[in-house]
This record gives C-alpha cells, structure tokens and sequence, in this order.
C-alpha cells in the first residue's frame, strides 16, 4: 500500500538522482571504463528544524506505519517549483513507450512546454525535464526526462505537474533519528529516503 506523506513544515528538502554507474580506472595503462546498469533513483532528504508535539507524533506514526522497508510514501519536493511546466491538460501520447522521452498531447498550439530542471510524475515515477520543450502545432511534445521510464506508458495517462510526487521507502530504518525534545516540541529531525522501484 502507499501512503502520502503527511503535511508537515518541512524545513529543508533535497532530491537528487542517484545513477546506476560506475567509472572504473586502470593507473597502469591509464584506461577508463564506465559501467552502465539500469535503475537510476530519486534519494530524498528531508528535515525538520521545529515541530510541535502534534507534528511529531504525526510524523513519528507516519513513519512507524512504513514499518522499515515495507511501507511506501509519496513526498513532494518542497524546495521546488516547475519554471514552465504547469499543464494540467497533458496526458500520455504513445502506447508502450519506455526510455527517456515522453510523447505528451494536450499542450497549447505552438507554445513552451517545459524547462531543463523542470519535474512531473506520472504513476508513481518522479522525473526531472533534461531539455526545454516546445508544443506543434497540435499541441504534442515531446519531453525528455531523468530516470528512464520504468513500466511502459498507456495512452491517455496524466502527466501530473503541480506537486508531483516519487514513491520513496525509508533508506535505513535502524539509523532514523533517536527523538528528543520536551513536552511541547522536538527539534532538528532529519530523514532520508530512496526511491521504491517497484511500484
């Protein structure tokens, strides 16, 4: 099951993608070679310098819910906002696609769709725009996107752009953070949290 992550007062909020790639470099003959696997990810970080009592228990029964590894929450990147990319007329174009391009419809005629940095989900998957992108005359674009789509899309799916969301699991339970604080508020609370790639 997953779970939206509740709404607290973030403080500070880090996404990143983490890629599945490894440079490897012989100082004997000065040679690199670079590995490439698929599974790029999303890690996330998110803090929290003041909480109420209230906040916290919330948080800290949100958390425990997730039970280590097994739960999966949707968080937001806080700290972001889309430069050009707020449709909320576009769907999914082609059947099936895959890789790391997004054929969209339902853009205004002739018009930018999207920024470099720009984000969206669709599913579960968060991704990141890597070019500008410009609508035809149709109103279709293609938008080009980090990480590469893991389950094929269908026709016909939103692309969400207003607050889009990635699937995370805790990234290590044992290391979630001792919680102290008196009897009216907790401070400095900081959690981390890897993306789930099979949802």
């Amino acid at each position: 099951m997953i779970v939206q992550f509740p709404d607290l007062p973030v403080s500070k909020s880090g996404f990143q993608i983490v890629t599945a790639t490894e440079l490897l470099f012989s100082p004997y003959n000065k040679v690199e070679e670079v590995w490439e696997e698929p599974g790029d990810k999303w890690r996330c970080t998110l803090a929290f310098n003041f909480l109420t009592r209230a906040e916290f228990r919330l948080l800290d029964a949100h958390l425990a819910s997730l039970r280590g590894h097994v739960g999966v929450t949707t968080i937001r990147d806080y700290a972001h906002e889309n430069a050009v990319l707020n449709s909320s007329t576009l769907i999914c174009d082609v059947d099936g696609e895959h890789g790391t391009s997004i054929s969209v419809f339902g853009a205004g005629s002739s018009q930018p769709v999207a920024a470099a940095g720009d984000r969206c989900q669709v599913g579960n998957q968060l991704f990141k725009i890597t070019q500008d992108s410009t609508s035809d005359g149709t109103g279709r674009a293609v938008l080009h996107v980090q990480p590469e789509i893991r389950k094929p899309l269908t026709v016909g799916t939103p692309v969400i752009t207003q607050q889009p969301r990635g699937a995370f699991r805790i990234e290590n339970p044992s290391s979630l953070p001792t919680w102290s604080g008196n009897k009216s508020y907790v401070r400095g609370v900081q959690i981390d949290f890897i993306e789930a790639l099979n949802v």
